[in-house]
């Protein structure tokens, strides 16, 4: 069934507050206009991307439900289990399925707010002489920590694809791995306290780094790093379209205790991020005049062509299933859970067919 079938399904109000008739698509979703009564309270944290705004901005409201919206900075949601302070949060992929495995209180929804082109994120200096994660093989690199999602992406996809395996390398963190994370055996671990990734590697002390975040004077043309790939853009489109796989690196997850206590109410949170991103995705196809790039039509043109018409797409598709159990083969090589969790079993089971 999709989603929009069975939020229709389940019954929707005909009308808002002052007597109107709600927009249709609106009605097939269990999403209302404005304030109303006899609202379930639901404090929710995301980032504030283009794809979230409707929901934080309150453009979409999901029937049922009083959010209280926090809109927090991204990396937030990678350091702290955010699912004890909030009804439902943004979280880290590699943490939420290690707390799933562990038998946690939380329960994911199959939202994905965000998706990360990891190459990216993989630095080097120029004056190096790498070019291919194989040549990484007994250097050292730096990690803000090994747990990371983008960590866990980037050693899975280069041990498989690249000849790179995670015992390879000498690591250099600069803290503890929390989170309930052990690092496997036969890993080499040296952790750096009070220092960073990109400052070990500006300083010579380790030959790459893997990054959440590009460094603001990376960015600014400050420093003397480089992509580890020549053309590192072409090197991450290469291997999307051979593996149809774009890193999925947040979801989004809800307490256990409240989805038991009031199921429908992951699939109303749910629908509203299907027509939160409906709208993102309506706004940048009704013209490319809307981004504040000079050759945005040329670049919307372009992501079209590589990546279809939809790339951000939530719901349990048959693309979204490949990549979360690429995702949960790495996790489970790299040590992060136990055994390979079936897909089906760490989502809400009322949500499994809302695509």
């Amino acid at each position: 069934m999709l989603w929009r079938d069975l939020a229709s399904a389940q019954g929707t109000r005909s009308g808002n507050e002052e007597g109107g008739t709600m927009d249709a698509r609106e009605s097939e979703l269990g999403l209302g206009v404005g304030p109303r009564t006899g609202l379930l309270p639901v404090s929710v944290a995301l980032a504030d991307y283009d794809r979230t705004r409707p929901i934080i901005d309150g453009r979409v409201k999901p029937e049922g439900i009083k959010l209280s919206v926090n809109a927090k900075w991204i990396a937030e949601f990678c350091e702290r289990p955010v699912y004890e302070e909030y009804d439902a949060a943004e979280m880290s992929m590699s943490w939420y399925m290690a707390a799933r495995d562990r038998g946690e209180p939380v329960i994911g929804l199959p939202v994905f707010p965000l998706r990360m082109p990891v190459f990216a994120y993989v630095l080097c200096r120029k004056d190096a002489s790498f070019s291919h994660p194989r040549d990484l093989i007994g250097k050292r690199v730096a990690v803000g920590r090994y747990r990371y999602t983008v960590n866990l992406w980037l050693r899975g996809i280069f041990d498989e694809h690249y000849g790179l395996s995670p015992q390879a390398v000498q690591w250099v963190t600069n803290g503890a791995e929390e989170a309930g994370y052990v690092i496997p055996p036969g890993i080499n671990v040296e952790v750096r306290e009070g220092t960073s990734p990109e400052r070990l590697l500006a300083e010579g002390q380790v030959d790459a780094v893997l990054l959440a975040r590009l460094p603001d004077a990376y960015l600014n043309g400050e420093t003397n790093f480089r992509r580890l790939f020549p053309d590192a853009r072409a090197e991450m489109r290469a291997y999307a379209q051979k593996t149809g796989i774009v890193p999925i690196t947040h979801l989004v997850v809800m307490s256990e205790a409240l989805y038991r206590r009031e199921p429908w109410v992951a699939q109303r949170l749910t629908g509203a991020f299907h027509e939160a991103q409906r709208q993102c995705d309506a706004f940048y196809t009704a013209s490319s005049k809307h981004l504040s790039f000079p050759e945005a039509v040329f670049f919307l043109e372009e992501q079209r062509a590589t990546y279809g018409e939809s790339p951000w797409s939530h719901g349990l598709t048959a693309g979204n299933r490949r990549i979360l159990e690429t995702f949960i083969r790495y996790a489970h090589d790299q040590g992060y859970i136990s055994r390979r969790l079936a897909v089906d079993d760490v989502f809400a089971a009322n949500t499994l067919s809302m695509m």
